[in-house]
């Protein structure tokens, strides 16, 4: 029953795009995380784990099969992406906005990505591997169409987990038009 309700969650909440100065078009974990802290995480501080690493090389290798450029790991859309994942962990939610009302949007450009740029982002939420993850966004139109985007050049990605919440392990992609503080795996 709980697969169901992901796949449910995951059709309705379909990935969030947004343009130079535009409202949303669309309405569109740390492994190992004992204690969840949602500190407002600086791009200095966005260091991806080995499942975040894999998880940019299989988008990598789908966008490439497809004709497309490879994403390069920004640290300002990660740090924003592990925002996001580690405070739906925590307080056991699953919402492209955040608790405090900040859109997604609004996330990424606070936590110092070009307000100039294209954005988008991706949600999942219930699996701890790359893989399953992976195939609910593939699956998906809406997400498929975003890790599919030629303008986008950078991608942050962070999951965290919280096994007294709902889903237990959440997931979030950040992509973004410009190049920015880039950082590899």
């Amino acid at each position: 029953m709980r697969r169901g309700i992901i796949r449910i969650v995951m059709l309705l909440l379909a990935g969030s795009i947004v343009g130079p100065a535009t409202l949303p078009a669309l309405a569109a974990p740390k492994s190992g995380v004992s204690e969840l802290a949602v500190s407002e995480i600086s791009a200095s501080q966005y260091r991806p784990d080995r499942e975040e690493c894999e998880m940019l090389r299989r988008i990598n290798t789908y966008r490439t099969s497809k004709g497309l450029g490879a994403l390069k790991l920004s640290k300002t859309l990660g740090a924003a992406a592990e925002h996001h994942s580690v405070e739906m962990a925590k307080y056991n939610y699953f919402s492209h906005t955040l608790r405090n009302g900040v859109t997604w949007s609004e996330n990424i450009v606070n936590h110092g990505y070009p307000s100039n740029a294209y954005r988008a982002e991706n949600l999942a939420a219930g699996n701890s591997g790359v893989w399953n993850t992976f195939v609910q966004w593939r699956n998906s139109s809406g997400h498929n169409s975003i890790m599919l985007t030629s303008s986008y050049k950078a991608i942050g990605i962070a999951r965290a987990s919280n096994s007294d919440s709902d889903y237990g392990w959440y997931w979030t992609a950040t992509f973004g038009s410009a190049t920015s503080q880039t950082i590899s795996c």
